[in-house]
């Protein structure tokens, strides 16, 4: 498989190795940096793009991926809010789009545990419920994407809150809102926690990703998996199979 990277940062990079050891070739590598943007030209042959810039240029990006006619992978967050006109770009070229805020395969397995946690912390009502995340000091969107995934879901599944917000620095909570932190330091790679407070007790589910090379992994799996797709698919999509039971 033949594939463009756009955004060559650090996970960018990561993507590249990983997909080299996978027998891909990558045939375009686009980045401001690199003084590149995308283009026909630029992707050259590519089969699949995968995605990881700013949440600034995502939605042109995955306009002029559609354009050119090559499925994408789009790991960059902070865009959603726009997902409409990305799928009516997707949707017109007949083109193949998967997106999900963290491609780790354990991040994954992590959201399914919370998902489960939410659904019996509904029936301990003494149990406060929130959620905590860190990145490193070059990620520029909070809450991570991730972390508003999480937060969504456990106010879907919560009688106890009507909603969440990030937290309020010296406001009095709100015991109706699930209450989301963020920090920002170093080059720590991603570090997410649901927390079950309790008066007696403190639960907590944590994933922390090592490095960069599980969300490689998987982004790269969904390249894989994305190739001759049309349409617009999360990560849910391509593991529900998988995790189908």
């Amino acid at each position: 498989m033949k594939i463009a990277l756009v955004g060559y940062g650090k996970m960018g990079q990561s993507v590249e190795q990983v997909a080299s050891e996978r027998g891909h070739e990558v045939v375009a590598r686009i980045d401001p940096t690199l003084d590149s943007e995308v283009s026909p030209q630029a992707l050259g042959d590519a089969d699949v793009a995968i995605e990881f810039s700013v949440p600034a240029a995502a939605i042109q990006n995955i306009r002029a991926l559609a354009e050119a006619g090559v499925d994408a992978v789009v790991g960059t967050t902070g865009w959603h809010a726009e997902l409409g006109h990305a799928a009516t770009a997707v949707e017109d070229a007949g083109t193949g789009l998967i997106y999900a805020p963290n491609f780790s395969l354990g991040v994954y397995l992590f959201l399914r545990l919370a998902q489960d946690a939410g659904r019996m912390a509904n029936l301990l009502e003494e149990y406060d419920v929130h959620v905590w995340e860190s990145h490193h000091r070059h990620k520029i969107d909070h809450p991570s994407g991730t972390a508003v995934q999480l937060a969504d879901m456990l106010v879907n599944r919560l009688s106890s809150k009507a909603r969440w917000s990030e937290a309020p620095p010296g406001a009095a909570p709100d015991p109706r809102v699930l209450y989301v932190a963020s920090h920002r330091a170093g080059e720590v790679a991603g570090t997410h926690v649901v927390g079950l407070e309790g008066p007696d007790d403190r639960i907590e589910l944590r994933h922390e990703a090592r490095n960069r090379s599980s969300f490689a992994r998987g982004a790269v799996t969904a390249a894989e998996w994305i190739k001759g797709r049309s349409g617009v698919y999360t990560l849910d999509d391509m593991l529900a199979q998988r995790f189908a039971s």
